[in-house]
């Protein structure tokens, strides 16, 4: 075996090795600290943890340690108990459930019998009236049996045809809802509160429809007259439910009148010409003036027009006559008879009864001309915002769109 040498090792590219260095001892600084030496395992096995004893409890206690169930009493119940089978009541628990089923059965009572008094009502009124409206209308009555219908518990209405002067004869009965106790207290409140204020429960409405006269196969120009006789306690509510006795007329009083009446007409020759049918209808039936609210005779219409039905024809083509009365009791259920009996002559002579010059029927013309102009007006500067509102949310979307597509930058 021959052994190679230092030189011939370094010759051939291995370096030389080099000689070791002696270890150095670990230095220690202040902060180090010197661990103990862990203590020795303890060689004995491990014994399994004993579980925590606990006392015996019941369901309830456990429940109540812990907080009580919703809902559940834990006092003996010592009232009175009601069984059927497996159904138990306790009433003591049940004292806003009784509340309210008794509420509900008084409410369901007051209903059935406040509409069968109110049907009660109605059915008395024209069983009276029957032989009047028969005189005048060859059909009074519905379809019904009962010879009315009806339109909820406190809306009802009758219906006559077939007179010569007057298309047709609608009968509203506007009675007090009395299913709607609070309403009830309501009206009763206010009325003793504010004794201007005039309630529009227990009205009796009589609207004819006119015909046109025997000389006439249309309405005219002059047909298109509004004219009112109104009680002053109502002229508020009349105003606010008819279009045309709030635009059309103004209010004048006469001293041929009582204290409590008004008239309200565009004209006041025409007042001049009614008047003499009123006044052995006002000195010779006072008792009947008690239950007199408003009568209306006009061409034109009740509601406000739409922007749809203008402009307005000159020309009506339906023409009222309008009797509202308070509904009085049953026992004075006739005292208003002689009101009704003007109306109806009313209808026969009205033709003669109102008999405008061209002057004035110039000036209804006129008139009307100038109330379809402002509801124009009214509608072109409608249409001016509708138009100017959409050209401002035209140009904030185009400056919204105009700023998502500029970058942070610009």
């Amino acid at each position: 075996m021959v052994l190679a040498s230092s030189d011939q090792l370094s010759k051939d590219g291995v370096p030389a090795p080099q000689p070791a260095s002696p270890p150095k001892p670990p230095s220690f600084d202040q902060s180090d600290e010197i661990e103990p030496e862990a203590a020795p395992a303890n060689p004995s096995p491990a014994t399994p943890p004993t579980p925590l004893s606990h006392p015996e409890q019941q369901p309830d206690e456990i429940y109540t340690s812990f907080g009580s169930i919703p809902g559940t009493s834990h006092e003996k119940y010592t009232g009175k108990t009601y069984q059927f089978r497996r159904l138990v009541i306790w009433p003591a628990l049940l004292k806003l459930e009784g509340f309210l089923l008794v509420t509900l059965v008084i409410y369901i009572i007051s209903s059935y019998r406040g509409k069968s008094k109110n049907e009660h009502a109605v059915a008395h009124w024209l069983d009276l009236y029957s032989e009047l409206l028969r005189k005048q209308f060859s059909r009074v009555g519905t379809r019904l049996a009962r010879g009315y219908s009806e339109d909820g518990p406190a809306l009802f209405y009758g219906y006559a045809t077939g007179w010569k002067g007057c298309q047709a004869l609608t009968i509203r009965f506007g009675l007090r809802a009395r299913q709607d106790i609070p309403m009830m207290i309501y009206e009763e409140i206010r009325a003793a509160i504010d004794f201007n204020w005039t309630g529009r429960s227990n009205r009796l409405k009589l609207v004819c429809s006119l015909a046109p006269s025997n000389q006439q196969k249309s309405f005219e120009a002059k047909d298109s007259l509004v004219w009112a006789l109104v009680g002053k306690c109502v002229m508020n509510v009349v105003c606010e439910d008819r279009w045309d006795v709030r635009t059309f007329t103004e209010v004048k009083e006469s001293n041929q009148l009582p204290s409590r009446l008004v008239f309200m007409s565009e004209s006041g020759e025409i007042n001049e010409q009614l008047i003499k049918f009123f006044i052995c209808l006002l000195h010779n039936n006072p008792s009947s003036l008690e239950w007199f609210d408003s009568l209306v005779l006009s061409g034109s219409s009740q509601q406000e027009p739409l922007i749809l039905q203008l402009p307005l024809p000159l020309i009506p083509s339906a023409r009222t006559l309008t009797l509202q009365l308070r509904l009085p009791p049953q026992s004075q259920n006739l005292d208003p008879m002689p009101l009704i009996k003007f109306c109806f002559n009313l209808i026969d002579s009205v033709d003669q009864a109102v008999s405008l010059k061209s002057l004035a029927t110039s000036k209804l013309t006129k008139r009307r001309h100038q109330i379809l102009n402002l509801l124009l007006e009214d509608e072109r500067k409608l249409t001016e915002r509708e138009k100017e509102e959409e050209r401002r949310k035209r140009l904030k979307a185009a400056q919204d769109e105009k700023l998502a597509k500029m970058s942070p930058t610009e």
